[in-house]
């Protein structure tokens, strides 16, 4: 919550507070005209609104630039720790920026998911393709080429024939 780093009792940290408790809430970035209404309704200056809700939404697209660049690899899928998410009214679940980089998920979001036993498994497409070639290497002895391999048996065909 980014209102935490800021001095407690204060205008800004109340308008970040509503700022934060709704992008928790509902998992999208609220609107400035939602924020302002609700400080208004409390008794707060409308502009003073608008301008600390442009100051937190800056300070989270920086927060959240700032976590993507910690991934040396992004296409590489990694592993994050539980974490409590909600699942918003409509049913969508937001996934911040260190599980998407972590899944190793694409810009257009596409996912496959399963239900099993009531849990929910989501993998991203890059991670489908490193588990398959995960899998492919296990299955290839040593050092050899699987071309190798059907040249050879190739040239021994065509030896008996």
């Amino acid at each position: 919550m980014l209102y935490e780093n800021i001095r407690p009792g204060s205008e800004k940290a109340r308008i970040w507070q509503i700022c934060d408790e709704l992008f928790a809430q509902r998992g999208v970035i609220p609107s400035g005209r939602e924020v302002a209404d609700i400080y208004v309704s409390e008794g707060g200056n409308e502009g003073t609104g608008f301008t600390q809700y442009s100051h937190w939404k800056k300070a989270l697209a920086e927060q959240q630039e700032a976590g993507a660049g910690k991934s040396a690899d992004p296409v590489e899928p990694g592993s994050v720790d539980f974490r409590a998410l909600n699942v918003t009214a409509d049913g969508a679940l937001v996934l911040p920026a260190d599980i998407r980089r972590a899944m190793a998920l694409d810009k257009d979001g596409r996912v496959t998911v399963q239900v099993r036993d009531g849990e929910l498994m989501v993998i991203s497409p890059m991670a489908a393709v490193r588990r398959l070639q995960k899998k492919a290497r296990e299955l290839v002895p040593g050092n050899s080429l699987v071309s190798d391999e059907l040249v050879a048996d190739r040239r021994a065909e065509a030896l008996r024939e």
